[in-house]
């Protein structure tokens, strides 16, 4: 099922993203390594047929084939990553936002230090 804007915000603050982290689910540039990478979710505002079979998934961002979002598990969240034409195939890429951090540095970052350094960082939002 689709959520709202505001469903996606409220469950996107029990996070406890960094401010880098939140700027990328608004589609903020924070760094050219993962400009175009990570843009603002428009694919979730179109149709419910975005979202993998049997999991409530909430989108953080995309690129132009890929969804990355996250689902709770109990208390405890679990970011992915699917393919806009193979839903289905759902890749779990960690469970804190260390993992998501760690997924992003390696999966786009060439300067690896320097996009840890700005993802973990947590200034003003």
């Amino acid at each position: 099922m689709r959520a709202s804007e505001h469903d996606r915000k409220l469950k996107i603050s029990k996070l406890n993203l960094t401010s880098a982290l939140l700027k990328l689910t608004r589609g903020e540039f924070v760094h050219e390594d993962l400009e175009f990478r990570c843009n603002e979710p428009k694919y979730y505002l179109e149709s419910e047929a975005f979202y993998p079979s049997g999991l409530d998934v909430t989108p953080l961002w995309e690129s132009d084939h890929t969804i990355t979002g996250f689902y709770f598990d109990g208390a405890t969240p679990v970011f992915v990553v699917y393919c806009v034409d193979g839903l289905d195939e759902v890749r779990e890429v960690g469970r804190s936002v260390e993992d998501l951090i760690g997924y992003l540095v390696e999966e786009y970052a060439e300067n690896e230090e320097q996009v840890r350094s700005v993802l973990s960082s947590q200034g003003v939002t």
